[in-house]
């Protein structure tokens, strides 16, 4: 059984119909988007032609899908063991549902989260009185709305607009949703929506570069004649044929009849074009995405490889889990029974990205084993090497001339020493 969503996917893939974008109204915005003071339309759809968005939206939503994704269960006496068998951990760790693998799920969540604001997914469950989930199915944020119903519950409204079908309302029992910044708790707000103006203006600005540079005989020369012309019109189009375009740019220009030609200088307002383009994509990815300038492609001089990988801990750190966060949160409370909070959780595995260069791991390697903390197939296992057979990696050993505190007596202390 395939839940609504899912069917509407299936016939939208089989081109049976279009896939029409639909705005029901609140801070989603489709189409072309209101005009910003800058004059540009910018919506969540179309910001994604300006390359700093398309890079940072790319980047958080391809390594929040790619990080290992598990379903715990928490151990008695501490601890936690991964629930293989349970098929919610097939579902987020491998199929989502049969036309979509893990990643490409999870990306297209992401994608929609860190575009719209929110993410959502219609949860398709069989069973009797307690039923069983089967499939998740994105929903694109510009078909939802979020309500309550007349008993105050939260209820979800989904626009079929395009697609022959009737609109929908499901419960939230039904919906994965994972809201981003919020006002109300309840439902995110739009990080395109919110930096509107800043977007705007980065567009104006690929939009002036190209009238700019599309002409490769630039407005900065002029031609002068001896004699007046008597079909300038004639002339221009001739000119424009031979030399103008960008294929012709840097052409040799042959005059005849005393013409002569004169470089006027560039504006300084033209020639700060890249300066300014650049503070507004460092404005776009940094500021709103909190992304460092090197991961979207603005490289400086001062940069060196220890500040490249600085750069890239603080990513982790600071950008990448606190979406990963609200990632986690959703699923535990959209997924799980409560009976089973504080049983079961869902976590990424965020440590293979915050690991250093070979010689600072390898140094902390050694100062876990020698403490008693960290075992040689503990070790192994996070270089994604095998464990040594035979069970000869799982001895934990400490330095024979480490003490604990309670063994301290009067023949290995001396008289009057304190231990504090």
């Amino acid at each position: 059984m395939m839940g609504i969503i899912g069917r509407i996917e299936k016939r939208m893939a089989l081109g049976a119909i279009d896939d029409t974008w639909y705005s029901p109204g609140g801070s989603y915005y489709g189409g072309i988007g209101p005009k910003t003071k800058s004059g540009a339309s910018v919506s969540e759809l179309n910001a994604m032609q300006l390359s700093v968005v398309w890079a940072c939206i790319k980047i958080l939503s391809e390594d929040s899908a790619s990080l290992p994704l598990h379903l715990y269960r928490r151990r008695k006496g501490g601890g936690k063991d991964k629930a293989w068998a349970d098929d919610r951990y097939f579902i987020m760790h491998d199929r989502p549902n049969p036309e979509m693998t893990a990643m490409s799920f999870r990306e297209s969540y992401a994608s929609h989260l860190l575009s719209w604001g929110n993410g959502f997914a219609e949860q398709e469950r069989t069973g009797g009185r307690v039923k069983k989930l089967v499939a998740l199915w994105p929903i694109t944020p510009n078909r939802v709305t979020v309500k309550r119903n007349d008993r105050k519950k939260i209820v979800y409204h989904i626009s079929m607009s395009g697609t022959g079908l009737s609109d929908v309302t499901l419960p939230r029992e039904n919906i994965l949703h994972t809201p981003g910044l919020s006002f109300n708790g309840l439902v995110g707000y739009s990080p395109i929506s919110a930096a509107r103006e800043a977007i705007g203006l980065g567009m104006a600005l690929e939009e002036f570069g190209e009238r700019y540079f599309g002409d490769g005989m630039h407005p900065s020369a002029v031609l002068t004649h001896p004699n007046q012309v008597k079909d300038m019109g004639a002339m221009r189009s001739a000119m424009d044929e031979i030399y103008g375009g960008l294929g012709n740019a840097h052409r040799l220009m042959l005059l005849e009849d005393g013409m002569k030609i004169e470089k006027v200088g560039i504006p300084p307002e033209d020639s700060q074009f890249l300066e300014t383009r650049k503070f507004q994509n460092i404005e776009i990815g940094t500021r709103i995405y909190r992304l460092p300038p090197q991961m979207y492609g603005e490289y400086d001089k001062a940069s060196t490889y220890a500040s490249a990988e600085q750069f890239s801990i603080d990513y982790v750190t600071k950008t990448l889990r606190s979406w990963l966060v609200r990632l986690e949160q959703s699923y535990n409370t959209a997924l799980l029974d409560p009976s089973e909070y504080g049983t079961y959780f869902f976590e990424h595995n965020i440590e293979g990205l915050l690991r250093g260069d070979i010689k600072t791991r390898f140094e902390a390697y050694v100062m876990g084993k020698r403490n008693g903390f960290l075992n040689a197939d503990e070790i192994r296992a996070l270089e994604n090497l095998n464990p040594i057979p035979d069970g000869m990696g799982k001895e934990y050993i400490i330095e024979k001339n480490m003490t604990g505190l309670s063994d301290l007596g009067a023949d290995t202390a001396p008289t009057g020493t304190v231990i504090q």
